[in-house]
């Protein structure tokens, strides 16, 4: 903020911006570089740790104390490679060199700062709000390498870690997303999500964090799900590190990407190992003991329950994170391996994702309709119909809208030819990739009304209970059950985005100018569907 030129790191990720936002884009320079992103990062563990701390000081058990022992020790690992690596030091002195007599920059130095791209409101958000997200998950991890140490497998940690969890996951989530404005306003893709290997690298965590949450559920209400929710604590970890060793590591090219070197390559995957080994031995050791409590099963005794709807949520999320982790690295592989030495194009990407992430949104949505153990067809009935009809509803809208503008989208992208009904061929036949769509909405208008039914009949029976206003009970059922009715909050905005992601990545030709700045409007394209032109023509040569 003061522009000392004594420190090199200050001359080469200063900002010269001023404005409204000037002092946002100064205060950004903090992390907007690799020494002072890692600073920031352990500076913020080193938060976490201290709320930990406060809030178990008048306890003072086994269970915090080893859990804060383990995520100091994460801690010491981040010091250590900001002291033993020359290239990640943010304090390094600017060469003499660089000042001429008076004390000012010269050689060139004083043109170095901030990259001019960086320069706006989203990206100076979107990295703070991913390492709070990174550094709070170091956590639920620490409780739990810390329970399988003190053998206790109640669900004490479980209660501890999980608003870390929550708070943790929803910042990365919002990092993720704020990302996703810049890439589409500044950098001009043509899209907010590209695969690019750092972006997939923040998604991993984020993956088998919803996986974690989930298992801390089952923890909770079942005391089933211990072994899930270990591994899941230290893999979602693991993938934290992860992310910060491809971006580190230089082991793959991106735009966001940060030259590697050899102590961050070394530090940081020696930590990804230790902390999934860790977990792995623990439980080996401890595997009778973290066993599924009296009345909690982890094995499936029906497939339409809540039981089976949990475990199918964590193995697709789970698969999913570690499947997206090997396409992302596999241009660094061996060419002996399946994809090694190949860069994978988006398309890629979206085969796999785009119906996958279907299958899972209908889990989502069937999921609050079920019991555990097995849910009788009547129940399930009772619980669906409302819902159900209202879902139908909204679904014969986004028909309307489909038949109107989307398929006609599709049409004209395929008369267009080349590059442009490439894009939408290459996923398969007609009938498959409208029909993929189609899906989508059925399944994102079952989530958002299940959900939303859920929510209300919650909200009821917390008024009911305990006499309150709408207000009060809204504010006091997210408070004593902030995982519950957090996640079917959770729920619906999966529901609206995949009703999004449908009509903005599937039907839409064009995009911003690749290579230009998106400020300057004069280069900007807007984004439109195909068929809303021909509507439109429609409409005026009747």
């Amino acid at each position: 903020m003061t522009g000392d030129t004594s420190i090199q790191y200050v001359v080469q990720n200063h900002s010269d911006a001023s404005g409204t936002l000037g002092w946002l884009y100064k205060l950004s320079g903090l992390w907007g570089g690799r020494q002072g992103s890692l600073l920031f990062w352990a500076w913020l563990i080193s938060v976490f740790n201290a709320v930990v701390a406060i809030r178990s000081m008048k306890k003072m058990d086994k269970l915090d104390n080893m859990a804060l022992l383990v995520s100091q020790i994460v801690l010491a690992a981040f010091a250590g490679v900001l002291l033993f690596s020359e290239s990640n030091m943010p304090f390094t002195a600017m060469p003499a060199m660089y000042f001429d007599s008076t004390g000012a920059l010269t050689n060139g130095a004083q043109i170095w700062g901030m990259n001019a791209l960086l320069e706006h409101w989203a990206m100076a958000i979107h990295p703070p709000t991913l390492f709070i997200g990174y550094a709070g998950l170091t956590i639920p991890f620490a409780y739990a390498i810390a329970a399988l140490i003190v053998n206790d497998p109640s669900k004490a940690w479980v209660e501890r870690s999980s608003r870390y969890a929550i708070f943790s996951w929803l910042f990365l989530g919002i990092g993720i997303g704020l990302g996703a404005v810049w890439a589409y306003v500044v950098l001009g893709w043509g899209g907010y999500w590209g695969w690019d290997p750092v972006e997939n690298a923040s998604l991993l965590s984020w993956l088998v964090g919803v996986a974690l949450i989930h298992s801390f559920t089952v923890y909770r209400q079942r005391g089933a799900f211990k072994r899930w929710s270990v591994m899941c604590a230290c893999i979602t970890f693991a993938f934290v590190i992860v992310g910060t060793f491809i971006t580190r590591s230089g082991l793959v090219q991106s735009v966001h990407a940060f030259e590697g070197d050899s102590v961050s390559l070394v530090l940081f995957l020696a930590l990804i190992v230790l902390s999934v080994v860790a977990g792995i031995i623990g439980l080996v050791i401890r595997w009778k003991s973290f066993g599924p409590s009296k009345g909690g099963e982890d094995s499936i005794e029906n497939m339409m329950s809540k039981d089976a709807a949990y475990y199918f949520n964590n193995v697709i999320m789970v698969v999913f994170a570690f499947l997206l982790a090997y396409l992302t690295i596999s241009s660094a592989l061996p060419s002996w391996l399946p994809f090694g030495g190949q860069a994978l194009s988006a398309g890629t990407y979206n085969t796999i994702a785009r119906p996958l992430g279907i299958i899972y949104c209908m889990i989502l949505a069937v999921c609050p309709l079920l019991s555990w153990g097995k849910t009788e067809g009547k129940q399930f009935w009772k619980r669906a119909r409302v819902p159900g009809i209202c879902a139908l509803v909204l679904f014969v809208i986004l028909m309307a809208y489909f038949l109107m503008y989307l398929l006609p989208s599709y049409d004209a992208m395929v008369a267009a030819g080349g590059s442009t009904a490439a894009s939408v061929t290459d996923y398969g036949p007609s009938w498959y990739y409208n029909g993929m769509a189609v899906v989508g909405f059925i399944v994102a208008s079952l989530l958002f009304f299940n959900s939303l039914f859920m929510l209300g009949r919650g909200l009821r029976a917390y008024k009911k209970k305990h006499g309150k206003n709408v207000f009060a009970s809204l504010f006091g059922m997210f408070k004593d059950h902030a995982a519950t009715y957090g996640g079917f909050v959770a729920h619906i905005s999966m529901a609206i985005i995949l009703a999004g992601l449908i009509g903005s990545l599937m039907f839409v030709n064009g995009g911003r100018v690749p290579g230009v700045r998106s400020r300057n409007r004069r280069h900007q394209r807007r984004v439109r569907h195909p068929g809303f032109h021909a509507q439109i023509h429609r409409q005026l040569h009747r």
